[in-house]
């Protein structure tokens, strides 16, 4: 007679298993996307400024969706990806120093695919960042359209009266003035891309749901809404680089760039490219990118990366402290912005951080909170 005690199979126990999971990594997932609302909110609100301020704007294009969500699966997360791994190998090579750094390269990065919390907790996020990068990448190239360049010659004169009658990149001359130190610069300021999207990927694809990850979101999400949209607008301008392109004369930026463009010959400066790029796209000659200089978001965004990294790591924190600073003097030096567009990011970064900590710690009081690590922490 069939012993109704009799043991499942391994295979039987598998299947079943596996059977089991799927409804319970739905529900999690739900219970993910319910406890994470809170990062809809921004997303919403800076898609319906950018459909405001560009009702008037006939050439303004609308972002696909499915060109977005491709984005995010084809640039930001292989870029984070990339950047972590190299986090990482600089972790082995200076300070774990594992007996053999490629075996546990290979199962750190095969341990990335065996983590389903980390996709659970990361895709509501990522639903939230295809909204965000809507508003964002429809208002950006649509500035000058909404208000045009006003604004440049007030903050030049601005960095003047605040920097002793000089112009900061000026000062900063005889000490960045050099080919290597340059050059140096240069790539350091290209690596805030990878900056970018490997705190994106750190940050968002976590095990756990915590108040630091969703301050830090919420402080990102509000600074790029205030700064790279109502106050880029407010306060359009397009930098020291485009100064005489704008027909401003006379143009006391002109012997940097002369400098920039004699160190190019010998040594690459890739902002000069990136920069004809964008200017090309502002005249119409290829699709716009976005020109705006106040405040500056690579110093708002790196700032950011510096206070989120500090409670995870002081190391990290400190190194990302200086990485501040070195896009800060990087953003004059290689023409990008007057120094207080640098200022007015920073001190607007830190503004967020600090609003965003109020609301970070108010939504981890609410209920679901501790279900949701309690089940990520299951898997």
């Amino acid at each position: 007679m069939w012993n109704r005690s009799a043991r499942v199979s391994p295979m039987s126990e598998a299947t079943l298993s596996g059977t089991s999971q799927r409804p319970a990594r739905t529900s999690l997932l739900l219970l993910s996307l319910r406890r994470q609302w809170i990062f809809f909110v921004i997303p919403l609100f800076y898609v319906a400024t950018t459909t405001w301020l560009l009702r008037d704007v006939p050439e303004a294009r609308v972002a696909s969706v499915r060109a977005l969500v491709m984005g995010m699966i084809t640039l930001t997360i292989p870029a984070g990806l990339v950047a972590i791994f190299l986090f990482r190998l600089g972790q082995y090579a200076l300070v774990l120093k594992p007996e053999s750094p490629t075996r546990q390269m290979i199962t750190d990065v095969a341990g990335l695919f065996r983590k389903p919390a980390a996709f659970l907790l990361g895709l509501p996020l990522l639903a939230a960042m295809v909204i965000f990068n809507k508003g964002m990448l429809e208002l950006k190239p649509m500035i000058p359209a909404v208000k045009p360049f006003s604004w440049d010659t007030d903050f030049m004169a601005l960095d003047r009266a605040l920097h002793g009658g000089f112009d900061p990149w000026v000062l900063l001359q005889p000490l960045l003035g050099h080919d290597t130190i340059t050059f140096a610069i240069n790539i350091l300021y290209n690596f805030w891309f990878l900056a970018l999207f490997g705190c994106f990927m750190w940050f968002g694809f976590a095990t756990r749901d915590s108040v630091n990850r969703t301050r830090f979101f919420l402080a990102y999400m509000l600074t790029w809404w205030i700064g790279g949209g109502l106050l880029a607008v407010a306060f359009s301008s397009a930098g020291p680089v485009y100064y005489s392109n704008l027909g401003l004369s006379p143009d006391p930026f002109a012997p940097l760039m002369t400098y920039l463009r004699d160190v190019d010959l010998r040594l690459p400066i890739w902002s000069l490219d990136t920069q004809q790029l964008l200017w090309d796209g502002y005249m119409g000659k290829t699709a716009p990118i976005g020109i705006s200089a106040f405040p500056s978001m690579h110093n708002a965004s790196t700032l950011l990366f510096a206070l989120a990294a500090w409670p995870r790591s002081r190391g990290l924190g400190i190194a990302f402290a200086i990485y501040t600073g070195i896009i800060l003097v990087g953003s004059v030096h290689l023409g990008w912005h007057y120094a207080v567009d640098g200022y007015g990011g920073l001190a607007l970064a830190a503004c967020c951080w600090w609003l965003a900590g109020f609301a970070a710690r108010w939504h981890h009081r609410q209920p679901g909170h501790d279900r949701l690590n309690e089940g990520l922490a299951s898997l």
